[in-house]
């Protein structure tokens, strides 16, 4: 038999054998899937009946595990004080009191304590590595708060702040009731901070701060020997300023200046406060964030704003007069060596206000998030006040200053006509200004027994001030011909010897202006000049 035949003998039974499994294999499939979707997703009547059941089963197991469950709800007081005071160095504890402090924590479900560990229940305050914990632990019967005590020892190890409160059973931490958040659950430490650690602060600050000032320190030196360098009327006699003093000074009349000083004065202030602030509340309360500055910026602007105002008034109007030889503190208090009221009330209100914040910074830092406030009363006050300075500044007239003072012919010759000319700005013409003289030892000290006063008529105008001509003049001519301001028999001597003194500065000239206001002259700066031929004589 070929094997066409036998194929085609078996063909119809084979294809209909392959029918039957193709036919079997499909029915399995099809059951298997709707076993599935029966499963995974019923039918309407189905569906409604199984998530009632599954419902009532989840309800059933919560309600079955809920009395295991340990949660928490609130915590009191939200405040504990530690009376060991915080420090950045170690302290003796046993030094302090051993004072005890409660926490009241309630919830529900707090089993009662027993030596199983399955019941151990500890309070803790703090985040890690920084924790107080304790396990000594009071339950209430019903089980729903416990009163957890805290020692000083224990409590020691946290940070002035704020500190979040957790509980453990058995080894577990509880859950927190949904409608808490974990602010809810949460205590402020106080604690007092230790006089070292203060110190230590105000040392950081302080020395920061000196940095910074030893920066502009450094800047104003340069410029001090840079116009030393080009300055030819510098002596060695003449006081030598240090670079803050120098920061300082008024370069016109050789004075220290209110302005400048007020400005520096709270740029310091502001820059040691924000500085201790902020190293301050990081270190003790371990909040690194820029400090507000809680009005001081009007501060700042009203001592920048006196500054440039202070300024631009001196050029309006003209400086004051230059007092004394050499600058002193006294310059923030007069003008032209007149006491000047409103100068008074300008710096008074500056140390108060400044000292006060100081104090109030130097107590309130450990609990401040901001510089102290300034109340808009004391603004305003400080707005009143500058005010005040600015004009005084601008009603007062402006003051003498001596840039050149000759000594012309020689005295010895008593036919020469000796003169003195004093060059400057802003004196009072002849008739309204009185010239003083006197002699100084080596030590610079006035001997009073050679003091005269030069009367009216040996002064004489010789150029009037052309932006204010019927008042100042920019140089006075004095004539020792015929001085009569001592006995004819001992001008001459004293002639003789101011002829010698001059050359070795050894005189003191003061020039007082109409107003009271004066410039003193002591041959250290602006040095003194000798020349041959006297003036020509000519006062208009």
């Amino acid at each position: 038999m070929s094997w066409k035949r036998i194929s085609k003998r078996y063909y119809y039974p084979l294809l209909s054998l392959a029918l039957v499994c193709f036919l079997l294999l499909t029915s399995i499939g099809v059951g298997e899937a709707q076993k599935n979707v029966s499963t995974t997703q019923p039918t309407n009547l189905n569906s409604t009946q199984t998530d009632s059941t599954t419902y009532i089963a989840q309800s059933n197991n919560e309600a079955l595990s809920a009395p295991d469950v340990t949660s928490i709800r609130s915590i009191s007081p939200k405040e504990l004080y530690v009376s060991v005071p915080q420090s950045l160095v170690p302290e003796n504890i046993t030094s302090y009191a051993q004072e005890r402090l409660n926490l009241v924590v309630t919830g529900d479900n707090f089993p009662q304590p027993d030596n199983s560990l399955k019941n151990k229940i500890a309070v803790k305050i703090g985040n890690p590595p920084d924790v107080a914990t304790t396990s000594n632990i009071r339950v209430a019967e019903d089980g729903k708060a416990i009163f957890a005590t805290f020692s000083n020892d224990q409590l020691r190890k946290l940070s002035r702040g704020t500190h979040p409160v957790s509980v453990e059973v058995g080894g577990n931490a509880t859950s927190i009731d949904p409608q808490i958040t974990e602010e809810q659950l949460q205590v402020k430490v106080m604690r007092p901070v230790s006089g070292l650690t203060t110190l230590i602060v105000f040392a950081i600050a302080a020395v920061v701060t000196l940095i910074l000032v030893g920066i502009i320190y450094a800047l104003a030196t340069e410029s001090k020997k840079t116009n030393l360098a080009s300055n030819s009327l510098k002596k060695s006699n003449q006081k030598n300023l240090n670079s803050l003093e120098w920061l300082l000074l008024d370069r016109q009349t050789n004075t220290f200046s209110l302005a400048r000083t007020q400005f520096v004065w709270w740029l310091t202030i502001i820059v040691f406060g924000y500085l201790f602030l902020f190293i301050g509340r990081g270190v003790i309360q371990g909040i690194w964030e820029f400090i507000p500055l809680s009005g001081f910026a009007y501060t700042f602007l009203i001592s920048l704003i006196t500054l440039v105002t202070a300024q631009a008034t001196s050029t309006l109007r003209g400086s004051k007069g230059s007092g004394d030889v050499n600058p002193t503190w006294s310059d923030l208090v007069v003008h032209g060596g007149v006491v000047a009221l409103e100068r008074v009330q300008q710096v008074v209100w500056n140390l108060i206000i400044g000292i006060a914040f100081i104090v109030i910074l130097l107590v309130t830092y450990t609990t401040a998030s901001s510089l102290p406030s300034i109340p808009s009363e004391i603004l305003v006050l400080m707005g009143i006040s500058a005010g005040g300075y600015i004009g005084g500044k601008a009603v007062r007239k402006a003051g003498p200053n001596i840039s050149q003072v000759v000594l012309w012919g020689e005295p010895e010759d008593y036919n020469s006509d000796p003169q003195l000319t004093l060059s400057g700005e802003h004196f009072s013409q002849a008739g309204g200004v009185i010239v003083q003289m006197v002699f100084l030892d080596e030590n610079k000290n006035e001997k009073p027994e050679t003091r005269i006063e030069v009367k009216q008529d040996n002064v004489c105008t010789l150029e009037p001030d052309p932006d204010n001509p019927g008042e100042f003049c920019k140089k006075l001519q004095i004539s020792f011909n015929g001085l009569n301001a001592l006995p004819e028999d001992q001008w001459l001597v004293w002639l003789h010897d101011f002829a010698d003194n001059f050359t070795a500065t050894r005189v003191k000239i003061t020039l007082i202006n109409a107003d009271g206001q004066r410039a003193v002259w002591d041959g250290t700066n602006p040095v003194p000049e000798r020349r041959k031929a006297p003036p020509l004589q000519s006062p208009y």
